[in-house]
């Protein structure tokens, strides 16, 4: 213990630090001490106790265990005219892995993430482990009887000082939102490398700029058909997976990023095709309106659709041509117009020189009329044309509109969850849309629609 100079320890002095440390209280203030010898002793008793809180926070923290998740769950009918695919909910069938569609007032399925988090220390090294389950089925179907899918999205350890600079993980990971995150509107994932493998992310490059590197495994190939030769093969192929962010200062923050999809050279005789896509995002807050734009270019097994994009990941078309290519660009962002009016927004055009060309753009308004309920709106519209052997087919169409009743915490909050939603929704699509996309309305072809009323919680935690 290091003792102030300007005072000499002495027997009452001592008795006093020990009494207070044994949480004894003397009877009578001892003779021979001073004001300020009571001061310090009080200061060294305040220092002992806030290093023991200190410590204890540490140890909670070094061993720390959180779970979190999401999850959302509802139920509709249609009141009107058509379906798809017989069921309530309407997309076209875009490769991304639950068609292309805006999904206020238009989700069928119940979906939920549950996350358990382990963080501990171990002789000065930080782990934390990482198990993530998904769980979702028809919310059509009582669940006694409905067959529900069972996913472990993530199962994963990493360390953030073990390496002089960055995170090592190793493991099953949902790796989609390291730098570029979704777009909820739409609920898409524009960069999808999610699966097993290894990486280090966080590597600090300068004092803004940030690197994450990361190799993931596939397989599947085995269900190829078409003019290409099955490769009924367990063997894996590998994304290379590179992510640059920078920050540019007043000009915002923009990422750089490439995927890198490597077939397994053991099954060349296949006649699979590699893929890549690169992409550039950049953020900023404009005014009052909260965008990213993001570019994208794929070529080979990522021409249909660069960045893998959608909720899953994994859709390649390993029977690609080597010279096919693809690009996309879109807008996304918030508009905080008044305290009490947001406005969500999406545009966005594709097109791929073998499979499709992609329009769609979307408005999702938001009103708070009370501190709990809020009304809001969505108008969504695709336009999605493919082709078949070169040629384009007829253009699909599908017109969406949605109004609903909304009650949260905050109102005025857009993000604001857990949320309960009072929804009706009306879709329109042309003859085409129909044929190759599963809306139809019995009895009758052309032009149809579709109204559909539902109400759904969704929740964060």
């Amino acid at each position: 213990m290091k003792y102030n100079k300007r005072i000499k320890p002495s027997l009452s002095l001592l008795s006093i630090l020990c009494a207070a440390t044994m949480s004894v209280h003397a009877a009578e203030r001892p003779a021979g001490l001073s004001d300020e010898d009571i001061a310090y002793v009080k200061q060294l008793i305040n220092n002992e106790m806030q290093a023991q809180d200190d410590a204890k926070a540490k140890q909670e923290l070094d061993n720390g265990f959180e779970f979190n998740g999401y999850f959302r769950s509802g139920t509709n009918t249609i009141i009107g005219s058509g379906s798809k695919n017989n069921g309530s909910c309407y997309s076209l069938n875009y490769p991304k892995n639950d068609g292309v569609y805006y999904r206020l007032g238009n989700e069928c399925r119940d979906y939920s993430e549950f996350q358990l988090t382990k963080k501990q220390q171990l002789n000065g090294v930080n782990f934390k482990a990482v198990f993530m389950m998904d769980f979702a089925g028809d919310s059509r179907d009582p669940t006694a009887t409905e067959e529900w899918s069972r996913r472990s999205r993530q199962l994963y350890v990493e360390t953030d000082n073990l390496l002089d600079n960055g995170t090592l993980w190793i493991g099953r990971r949902y790796y989609y939102d390291k730098a570029v995150g979704s777009v909820h509107i739409l609920d898409y994932k524009h960069m999808q490398s999610s699966g097993n493998g290894v990486g280090v992310s966080d590597i600090t490059v300068n004092e803004t700029d940030k690197l994450h590197l990361a190799a993931i495994t596939y397989g599947g190939e085995g269900e190829l058909t078409g003019n290409k030769a099955t490769a009924d093969t367990n063997y894996q192929n590998f994304m290379a997976d590179v992510r640059y962010e920078m920050d540019v200062g007043d000009a915002g923050k923009v990422v750089f990023a490439l995927q890198n999809l490597f077939v397994n050279d053991a099954i060349d005789e296949a006649g699979l095709t590699d893929g890549r896509t690169f992409t550039v995002q950049w953020q900023k807050q404009l005014g009052n309106v909260d965008q990213k734009t993001v570019i994208q270019y794929g070529t080979g097994a990522m021409a249909q659709n660069p960045g893998a994009a959608g909720t899953d990941g994994g859709s390649f078309d390993y029977a690609a041509d080597s010279s096919s290519s693809g690009f996309r660009i879109f807008n996304n962002g918030l508009v905080d117009i008044t305290e009490k009016f947001k406005l969500d927004y999406m545009v966005m055009y594709e097109k791929s020189s073998d499979y499709h060309t992609l329009k769609s753009v979307g408005v999702r308004p938001h009103y708070s009329i009370s501190p709990h309920w809020s009304v809001l709106g969505e108008v969504g519209y695709n336009a999605y044309q493919t082709k078949t052997n070169g040629i384009e087919n007829d253009e699909q169409t599908l017109m969406k509109y949605a109004l609903a009743l909304q009650a949260t915490a905050d109102s005025t909050e857009y993000w604001s969850r857990p949320s309960l939603r009072f929804y009706l929704s009306n879709f329109d699509w042309n003859k085409a849309a129909g044929q190759e996309s599963g809306l139809s309305v019995a009895g009758k072809e052309g032009d149809e629609s579709a109204l559909v009323a539902g109400a759904q919680v969704e929740i964060w935690f």
